[in-house]
């Protein structure tokens, strides 16, 4: 019968696949003592500060089963995140900011770090940090100073509502013309000053609607560094990547995007994107996802629950 020593071995191999260097024990020490016992794993950031606590289980268990445990554990370890996983689920926790969600496989170091490291720029917990950010009732973009229209502020304190509850899964049903594009770049700029986020994946389905999203973030985020990636190019630099399905989905190997690379997944035209390749896609990233369309259709849109 698999023991949890079996388990380790995959967890092992799946942490060298995100580029953990398992033998330093600066980085991954194991048995580390906690309360009341001792965490698997325990994850450290570039300073050998706590980072993660990983509890494994044996394949027949339930990983999730494990989450208030290890919550003591990461709680005494002053580790803000925890990772359950018995060698085939695995679970991501971020349990300050809601409950533990499934993930494909473990986050890098600096994903993990840089995760860390958006909570020391807060104004206090998420909810204070977004509500000390104005909306942007007035602005410039494309050279002319433009009032926001009140549908797009709604659906940002829509946005910010749903965040601060947690839910991890977003729509933005507007019609076409009314501006889709200039609205989620309003929310991801909020979002960015609230650090909330600090990496965007802006999705499309064709390189014209790449290249029209190009123009909108460098004029409206223009402080923050945009990258467009199409035909196969690859690149890990910049705040947000706006790329094809195809270029980024060539790009999940263990040496491009990793999990939790991105905190928001922004996917522009949803409705048509229903085949295998963006579902994959989609699941790859433990992120925010959010979709625009302007055509929702509900026996399709399920990629979003």
């Amino acid at each position: 019968m698999p023991t949890e020593a079996d388990t380790r071995i995959v967890i092992d191999r799946l942490l060298r696949e995100a580029r953990w260097n398992v033998e330093n024990k600066s980085v991954v020490s194991t048995e580390e003592p906690a309360a009341d016992g001792r965490a698997d794993y325990l994850f450290k950031n570039s300073r050998t500060q706590p980072l993660a606590v990983v509890e494994a289980k044996r394949f027949s268990t339930d990983a999730y089963s494990a989450k208030e445990q290890t919550k003591a554990y990461a709680i005494s370890l002053a580790a803000p995140f925890i990772l359950l996983s018995n060698g085939r689920e695995h679970y991501f926790w971020d349990y300050e900011n809601g409950d533990a969600r499934p993930i494909l496989g473990f986050p890098t170091q600096a994903d993990l770090e840089r995760r860390a490291n958006l909570r020391l720029h807060r104004r206090g917990d998420l909810g204070s940090s977004l509500r000390a950010v104005p909306y942007p009732m007035r602005f410039r973009f494309k050279g002319e100073e433009v009032d926001a229209r009140p549908y797009q502020l709604n659906c940002l304190k829509a946005a910010d509502n749903a965040l601060i509850a947690a839910l991890r899964r977003m729509l933005f049903e507007m019609a076409t013309g009314t501006g889709k594009t200039l609205t989620i770049a309003m929310l991801m700029k909020r979002w960015f000053q609230a650090a909330a986020i600090s990496r965007v994946l802006f999705l499309a389905d064709r390189i014209e609607l790449a290249k029209q999203a190009k123009e909108t973030f460098d004029d409206y985020l223009r402080d923050y560094p945009c990258t467009l990636l199409y035909g196969g190019k690859r690149s890990l630099e910049g705040q947000v990547v706006i790329g094809t399905l195809d270029t980024i989905a060539g790009q999940l190997d263990p040496g491009g995007f990793g999990h939790a690379y991105f905190d928001l997944v922004v996917t522009d035209e949803c409705h048509r994107s229903i085949y295998n390749t963006h579902r994959a896609t989609l699941a790859h990233f433990y992120a925010i996802h959010t979709g625009l369309t302007a055509t929702p259709n509900p026996g399709e849109l399920h990629l979003l629950s």
